[in-house]
């Protein structure tokens, strides 16, 4: 019956042919020689053992690196992105797996995502700082007549998300829009969208599904509609440390570094051109953190309560 646990004999079972039929066709070969047919092939034997062992989407097969820029097509970020862009060859044997299936990465960009490879330094231990890159950028635009990276930087030049957070070395799905029906929604609805949403892709852990929950949420806004002037530090602190928000919104200098690698590869500026995305980082006032409008006049660094709400101000999500 379903549910029961199976026995040794059962899992062991589970799935044998199915991975026999798959090495019959992959004959010891890397994924990235293999023919078209054959690769679709072995995906529609995944999908099959998938269901028999009953594993999520993200698990198992991962991708090899010329799979996975065949199936994103335009909308994958490689190492050839960062090396045009910003001028620095990464070291191949620094970039990790990329931890998604084929099929997971078909289904990502038919929801109109990125895949981005993201990296730590520049190649020789410069830690990639939001400062970091604006040194790497502002010759580079201006060589080739492209507006500026950033507008005014005074009030947040000092600031630690500018100045010391850095990127992780990682291959992460940003989307190209906002997660729907998320501007004009203050930080606490963005967040219940944000987490909607992903529970819609099965992309969200257990323990970020327990710890945001309506109750949560409710107890939230109830204290900011109660003291709104009083409380709106504590709440935006608790909104910072969720899960949810430190996963799946980007900080500062991934929003960045991901907007300047599409927009030196499409030549467009994109979803942040009129808009806002906002991140889940605080500032040293203890407002949270939003970036865009990224114009000729250079990206454009703000921050507000989390009951301001504006309809230029979405959610970019990242899985």
């Amino acid at each position: 019956m379903e549910g029961l646990p199976k026995t040794p004999q059962k899992e062991e079972s589970l799935g044998s042919e199915t991975i026999r039929e798959i090495e019959s066709i992959q004959k010891g070969r890397d994924l990235s020689v293999l023919s078209v047919k054959e690769l679709n092939s072995i995906k529609e034997k995944y999908i099959k053992l998938k269901e028999e062992l009953g594993i999520s989407n993200q698990e198992g097969l991962q991708t090899s690196y010329e799979q996975a820029e065949v199936i994103m097509g335009e909308s994958f970020y490689g190492s050839e992105e960062i090396t045009s862009t910003l001028g620095f060859e990464f070291p191949k044997d620094r970039i990790p797996p990329i931890p998604y299936s084929p099929e997971f990465l078909e289904k990502a960009k038919e929801l109109g995502e990125l895949l981005m490879l993201r990296v730590e330094d520049n190649g020789s231990g410069v830690p990639m700082t939001m400062s970091h890159i604006k040194t790497i950028m502002e010759s580079r635009m201006d060589k080739d007549e492209e507006g500026k990276l950033f507008y005014d930087q005074n009030w947040y030049k000092e600031e630690p998300f500018f100045k010391e957070s850095s990127l992780k070395t990682e291959w992460r799905l940003v989307s190209k829009e906002f997660v729907p029906d998320t501007t004009s929604k203050n930080y606490i609805q963005q967040t219940r969208l944000l987490r909607d949403y992903l529970l819609g892709l099965e992309s969200l852990s257990e323990e970020e599904k327990e710890e945001c929950t309506d109750d949560l949420l409710n107890e939230l806004q109830d204290m900011l509609d109660k003291d709104p002037d009083g409380n709106w530090k504590e709440v935006a602190k608790k909104l910072s440390d969720l899960s949810i928000n430190k996963n799946h919104r980007r900080i500062p200098v991934e929003v960045i570094y991901d907007w300047v690698l599409q927009f030196k590869k499409t030549k467009g500026r994109g979803i942040l051109e009129r808009n806002y995305d906002w991140t889940g980082t605080l500032s040293s006032r203890g407002e949270l953190v939003f970036l865009g409008h990224a114009g000729v006049y250079g990206v454009y660094v703000s921050d507000d309560r989390p009951d301001y709400r504006s309809d230029i101000l979405g959610v970019v999500s990242l899985r």
